[in-house]
């Protein structure tokens, strides 16, 4: 198959990798895989050197992208064209505008509500893929037709857990002898870092705990942590590539989302990691750790305390750790992933 991904976000982000990991493995299997992407964005550093060829767009300039790949269209043979983001919804439904022969799939990974029924509704989407069954539901709830979605995870390479053992990774970061509670996630409003720091807050004098936070941006909660006389207890490593290297350094991995979140990438390097997940009952999160793979809190400083607690007094972390291991071994590796989206485009290619 000859598939072409539109990926318009310059900036690092799990879709992104998503779209990547897709990339490599499907030319892995054979695949003739190009890229429509930002000239030294985060994809084409990271796929320059392996083989790809690329059509380089406007993030910010949709027509004007459109045309592009159009032009590209008009002398390479393309059977499947995926888009990646809204952004690149736009920029693949404005591409295909009048074009027949393509089948257009559209990405779905966040559960804020289709507002766009131009986007949506569209009869030249031929399949929407959503990263969970929560996508899932929010897109039918647009009135998008159950028939038009099929639901493929979000998957790594479970190689990027890969490097340093536990100990070597608490005695670089200055783990050591403490219960290390750790968020992986760029600050934002509504990934919930404000309201770890409240939760946290009231059991640091509880045992020896220390809580970590990866991403970019963190270094604005330093602020917050002084008001809530938390700062010593807490460690801010800020943005970093190798973040999935690091979570088995953790005893528990937090995700306190207040909103928006589908299917986060860093339960799956954490199951991977042998880490214990906890995280709020929002989006896709109880969706990864139902059936005992995870602790589950409402998105409340009270609930999200109660449970860090509970992680901490556990007695059997490790049975809960081997059972979300055996749940992304079976279900979440990229070339798990692979399988079912090279099966969704062939049943496409059919119709």
């Amino acid at each position: 198959m000859n598939i072409l991904n539109i990926e318009p976000a310059t900036n690092f982000s799990g879709g992104v990798n998503q779209t990547i990991l897709n990339s490599i493995e499907l030319k892995k299997r054979g695949h003739t895989v190009y890229l429509a992407c930002v000239k030294e964005s985060f994809v084409h550093k990271r796929l320059k050197d392996k083989g790809f060829d690329f059509v380089f767009i406007d993030e910010e300039r949709a027509l004007y992208s459109a045309k592009l790949i159009r032009k590209f269209l008009e002398t390479n043979v393309v059977d499947i064209v995926h888009t990646h983001h809204s952004k690149g919804h736009k920029i693949g439904l404005l591409a295909l505008m009048g074009r027949r022969k393509e089948k257009l799939v559209v990405q779905r990974g966040v559960i804020f509500p289709a507002k766009n029924p131009f986007k949506y509704l569209n009869p030249r989407v031929n399949l929407f893929i959503a990263n969970s069954n929560v996508v899932k539901n929010v897109l039918m709830k647009s009135l998008v037709s159950k028939r038009k979605i099929k639901v493929v995870y979000t998957a790594m390479d479970e190689n990027a857990v890969l490097g340093l053992s536990r100990d070597e990774i608490r005695a670089k970061f200055g783990f050591e002898n403490r219960f290390v509670f750790g968020i992986v996630g760029n600050y934002s409003g509504w990934k919930g870092q404000d309201l770890l720091l409240r939760a946290f807050s009231n059991i640091k004098n509880r045992g020896n705990v220390l809580l970590a936070f990866i991403g970019k941006n963190t270094e604005l909660l330093k602020e917050q942590a002084k008001k809530l006389d938390v700062l010593e207890h807490i460690k801010i490593l800020g943005f970093r590539e190798d973040a999935p290297k690091i979570i088995k350094g953790f005893d528990c991995l937090i995700i306190p989302s207040i909103k928006g979140e589908s299917f986060p990438n860093v339960a799956v390097e954490a199951f991977f990691s042998k880490t214990v997940v906890a995280g709020t009952t929002i989006g896709g999160i109880p969706e990864l750790l139902e059936n005992g793979r995870g602790f589950l809190c409402k998105p409340e400083a009270e609930s999200l305390m109660n449970t860090m607690l509970a992680v901490y007094h556990y007695e059997n972390r490790e049975e809960i750790t081997n059972r979300a291991y055996e749940f992304a071994k079976e279900n979440l590796t990229i070339q798990k992933k692979i399988d079912r989206l090279e099966s969704i485009y062939r049943e496409l290619l059919r119709k």
